[in-house]
């Protein structure tokens, strides 16, 4: 108050004058009507001769008014619950890839694709045939008089073993020739002197007699033939350590690289308290590793034997028969 009632003038002219900085500063305090007069009149004067100082009057003016209008907006309650409602991921899409700005066609192109593909899915996994059962039985009148159960006797058919089980081969002794008895040659010439002229039957007789050294040494001819034909099997023995815990092992590789039993014994069968008896058949490409497994725990001795059966392509026949080991 001191400073109003004994105030300085600020120029020589007695007017407040104030810099284009200050000016800009207080438009908007001019036009909120808080400067005192002296300020009013100076930034008055400021406007009056500055461009900018105009336009950014102006600006401030559109301002005001625009936030006088948006004041009076009354926003509807959907677009509330719009904003307020999270958005998913389907929405985010929509709005990230601009689907409202799409050309029309390629909106209803969009749209046909994704019916079409409905579509085939259904008819691809709906079950038909039972909706069509389902229409079908729904439809005929039928009706039920009596229900009969009838029992049906199965034959039981026994599981015969595909192979015979075989003992191993055991060489025989040899046995001394016998003595042909000896035959008085003087009685034999005798005999055939006396003899009476053969007879038409006792003629063919001893033409039979002759055919049948020859039909036995063609037949003969046609089993080693078929025997050379035939297929193979693998007859083998190994010395194990502790055949207890041994055997159950060589079953499950047995049964792990594919191999089937043969015979009417299982794998792993207990021909006695210190051997096992292996009957199967194994795929071919499965020998190799067999025979190396098995070596793991003691030498194995395979014979390749001929043998009449023949298996099929791939497929091998094996006896092998596991003892424990006597040291």
């Amino acid at each position: 108050m001191a400073q109003q009632e004994g105030k300085i003038p600020l120029s020589k002219k007695g007017k407040r004058e104030i810099s284009p900085f200050i000016g800009h500063e207080l438009l908007y305090d001019y036009l909120s009507g808080i400067l005192d007069d002296e300020r009013k009149s100076a930034v008055e004067d400021h406007v009056k001769f500055s461009r900018d100082a105009q336009l950014d009057l102006n600006k401030i003016q559109n301002g005001e008014t625009y936030a006088k209008q948006l004041a009076d907006t009354i926003v509807s309650q959907p677009i509330i619950e719009q904003i307020n409602t999270p958005s998913t991921y389907l929405t985010v899409l929509m709005q990230k890839s601009n689907f409202d700005r799409w050309p029309q066609g390629l909106k209803w192109g969009l749209e046909a694709l994704v019916v079409v593909a409905v579509i085939v899915t259904l008819l691809t996994v709906a079950p038909w045939q039972k909706v069509l059962q389902i229409g079908m039985s729904g439809n005929t009148k039928e009706v039920v008089l009596a229900e009969v159960a009838k029992t049906e006797k199965v034959a039981q058919v026994e599981d015969k073993p595909q192979f015979v089980d075989e003992e191993p081969k055991t060489e025989k002794p040899l046995q001394t020739p016998k003595p042909l008895p000896t035959v008085d040659v003087k009685a034999t010439a005798a005999a055939v002197v006396t003899k009476p002229s053969a007879t038409p039957a006792a003629t063919v007789a001893a033409k039979v007699a002759a055919a049948t050294p020859a039909k036995k040494e063609a037949e003969e001819e046609s089993d080693s033939e078929g025997a050379t034909s035939g297929g193979f099997l693998y007859r083998g023995e190994i010395a194990v350590t502790n055949l207890s815990v041994v055997g159950p092992k060589i079953t499950e590789k047995v049964k792990e690289l594919g191999g089937r039993k043969a015979g009417g014994v299982e794998l792993g069968w207990q021909k006695s308290p210190t051997s096992t008896y292996y009957h199967f058949t194994l795929p071919e490409a499965k020998y190799q590793d067999l025979t190396a497994f098995l070596g793991t725990y003691g030498k194995v001795h395979v014979n390749k034997e001929k043998h009449p059966r023949v298996m099929p392509d791939g497929i091998i026949r094996l006896i092998i028969t596991v003892d424990e080991d006597k040291k």
